[in-house]
């Protein structure tokens, strides 16, 4: 995220179901205007075709999300076209050159998913099955960076985020700092408990001091 990129979950569908705040200073996007929306409502008509493709592709290959596809180095790695956010609903639309690099992953929660729309865009063969519950997670990048950047004057530490969590020690937000660090998403995390993720080693000293809170 720090080269000129933000983090992105996608179902096989196309349905945006997490995306980090670092969209807002790359494309103008706000997280909350494009969470929900389906991809291909952000490129050019020409590409849709191909793109819902190659996201659909994983369910091609697998007849469940838990088979060995997922488990093997299944990386996608594109270009296409992603529309810039304007203030003005009025101003013809202005598109950035963008690398996808990411993998599927299987996620227990993620909705079904349908085209949105975009039915008789796709071939029947490529659309996705019901119930499959797989998600692609890319790291989105300029094709061509942006080298020209204001200067900050205060740096975020590059090792620590911020997380809250109920009274049974389960995760009720994670901030966007999280997963360069522990390799999770917020959305993988959130209603799961905390003692899942921690070392042996540390149980006993993190459960004495979730006894005094």
């Amino acid at each position: 995220e720090a080269l000129d990129g933000f983090i992105i979950a996608v179902t096989t569908g196309g349905s945006i179901i997490y995306v980090s705040d670092s969209i807002t200073p790359l494309l103008g996007h706000l997280p909350c205007d494009v969470l929900d929306q389906n991809l291909l409502n952000f490129l050019p008509e020409q590409e849709h075709s191909e793109i819902y493709k190659m996201l659909s592709s994983c369910m091609l290959m697998t007849d469940s999300a838990s088979s060995d596809y997922l488990k093997t180095d299944n990386e996608l790695e594109f270009y296409c076209h992603l529309l810039r956010g304007s203030l003005n609903p009025k101003e013809f639309p202005t598109y950035e050159y963008i690398k996808f690099v990411g993998n599927f992953r299987s996620y227990s929660n993620v909705p079904n998913s349908t085209c949105n729309g975009f039915d008789e865009t796709v071939p029947r063969a490529y659309r996705t099955s019901p119930g499959k519950q797989i998600c692609f997670v890319a790291t989105v990048r300029l094709a061509t960076p942006q080298f020209l950047k204001e200067m900050c004057i205060v740096e975020e530490p590059l090792e620590e985020f911020t997380s809250r969590h109920s009274l049974e020690w389960k995760f009720l937000f994670l901030d966007h700092r999280a997963p360069p660090i522990i390799g999770y998403l917020p959305f993988e995390v959130l209603g799961t408990s905390g003692y899942d993720y921690y070392h042996i080693d540390d149980l006993e000293l993190l459960a004495r001091c979730h006894e005094h809170l």
